[in-house]
């Protein structure tokens, strides 16, 4: 995760950059999905843009607005993910589920109204009649991502980023608590909840809906484009591949800058028959010269993990969460006399918290060590006995887990085995999860009334 750890300062609000807007909009999105945003053209995406699954995918869904004498109110009540005032977005099918709910909410209500299909609408004119509807804010969809847009910010003036991270003597030190638009200067008396920001890239961006539809995303300009890798066997594939080494922000990453997309092609080619013909470990990211690079480089470079960029005669204001991926709530913060004073994005809510350290917990924690599985668990039988030895090493957790359905063969025969993380297993037992938590040594047999039992452990095998 990418988050640095500051000395305390004397006034704990950092300054992120400054934002823009010609429209008095102001939209909140993650753009590291922004190649996703259609701006004004139709969201029906090119074949050859993206992998042909992918577009399949998103082409898949279609836009319905609900209509009829009650239709505002039958709206209001469907309570569904992709409904936003009148509208179903990106639907897939003929919007069954959508159909049967407003069915079933017309009956109980006694309202009428039914659903229509319309043209796809272009994700700049969502924000338009979302907004037209709800101008305070409103969450706006896009190819299963969403943003939060609000209306009423002023046009033509730089509006600074600022933000507040979480205790500096605490475990979350160095993360964001939360970023905010200033719009006004004064005391915040209340605050309005809008919606939540999408975020699957780590990123998050301040702009004006208009200058994103002038953003360039995946284009690389001059032809250019960088190839870079990190993670646990970062240093042994460099060695492998002879890529460089860089610092980014305090983190170390290798790869490979400034080359021509044949060559990083080549050497992407390169990488993954690397990592597929032996067991190193590394994330990568390809990076293409394009606006989300010229910003992503200045964030990384960035003391705060942000950056300022010009586009379209606006500014746009970037920044990593600090947090990873999530859905994160966004806030209007108001003066005594009702007046905006800030577009909030809370990124240190305590459910943001709890679910951060669940997934430590899952992909960096006693979760994640591995635990040696029989034939039986591996086929879905389910774990009715296990044992647990002193870990050999870091990854190893100890434990030895079996379904009881093995033959003897399998038994005897040690190849048969697979090393699975614990983690894996609780998904289908939930309850494994608390026995997992026994130190070693410790062995447990699931009793016909479905609790673990204690037993003695075997020998060592």
């Amino acid at each position: 995760m990418r988050f640095r750890k500051p000395a305390r300062p004397a006034d704990p609000t950092e300054s992120l950059g400054v934002v823009e807007t010609r429209s008095g909009e102001l939209l909140l999105l993650d753009f590291g999905c922004s190649e996703l945003w259609s701006g004004e053209a139709s969201p029906v995406v090119e074949e050859g843009r993206f992998d042909p699954e992918l577009t399949a995918s998103l082409n898949r869904g279609g836009d319905h607005e609900v209509v009829g004498p009650d239709a505002e109110r039958a709206a209001g009540h469907l309570d569904l993910a992709s409904v936003h005032g009148r509208y179903a977005f990106d639907v897939p099918g003929d919007a069954g589920v959508v159909r049967e709910r407003l069915a079933a909410v017309c009956a109980e209500h006694g309202l009428q109204a039914e659903l229509r299909p319309i043209d796809r609408m272009p994700h700049r004119e969502r924000v338009r009649r979302l907004l037209d509807r709800a101008p305070a804010g409103t969450e706006v969809p896009f190819h299963g991502m969403w943003g939060v847009v609000v209306r009423g910010v002023p046009a033509g003036r730089a509006l600074p980023v600022r933000g507040v991270r979480m205790d500096p003597e605490g475990p979350d030190a160095g993360r964001w608590r939360s970023v905010w638009v200033e719009v006004a200067e004064g005391d915040v008396a209340s605050s309005e909840a809008i919606g939540y920001v999408l975020v699957d890239r780590a990123r998050l961006m301040f702009a004006d809906p208009d200058a994103l539809s002038s953003w360039n995303a995946g284009e690389p300009k001059e032809g250019l484009a960088d190839l870079v890798f990190w993670g646990r066997d970062g240093d042994a594939v460099a060695a492998h591949l002879g890529a460089e080494r860089f610092d980014e922000a305090g983190h170390t990453v290798h790869g490979w800058r400034d080359r021509s997309l044949d060559e990083v092609r080549r050497l992407g080619a390169a990488l993954r028959e690397h990592l597929a013909a032996s067991s190193a470990k590394v994330a990568t990211d390809y990076r293409p010269h394009d606006d989300d690079h010229r910003i992503l480089t200045a964030m990384r470079e960035s003391p705060s993990e942000s950056a300022t960029a010009d586009v379209a005669g606006g500014r746009v204001c970037g920044f990593f969460t600090s947090w990873g991926d999530g859905a994160f709530p966004v806030y209007r913060d108001l003066g005594v006399d009702g007046g905006l004073l800030r577009v909030r994005v809370e990124l240190g809510a305590p459910e943001i918290v709890a679910r951060a350290r669940r997934m430590e917990e899952l992909w960096f924690g006693s979760l994640a060590k591995l635990a040696i599985a029989s034939p039986g668990v591996v086929r879905g039988d389910g774990v009715r006995w296990l044992e647990r030895y002193a870990p050999r090493n870091e990854q190893d957790s100890g434990w030895c887990v079996y379904a009881g359905t093995e033959t003897q063969e399998e038994l005897d025969d040690p190849g048969s085995a697979t090393l699975v993380p614990l983690r894996d297993l609780i998904k289908g037992q939930p309850d494994l999860e608390a026995v997992f938590a026994t130190p070693a040594p410790a062995a447990f047999e699931r009793a016909d009334d479905g609790s673990w039992q204690p037993i003695p452990l075997p020998e060592e095998p």
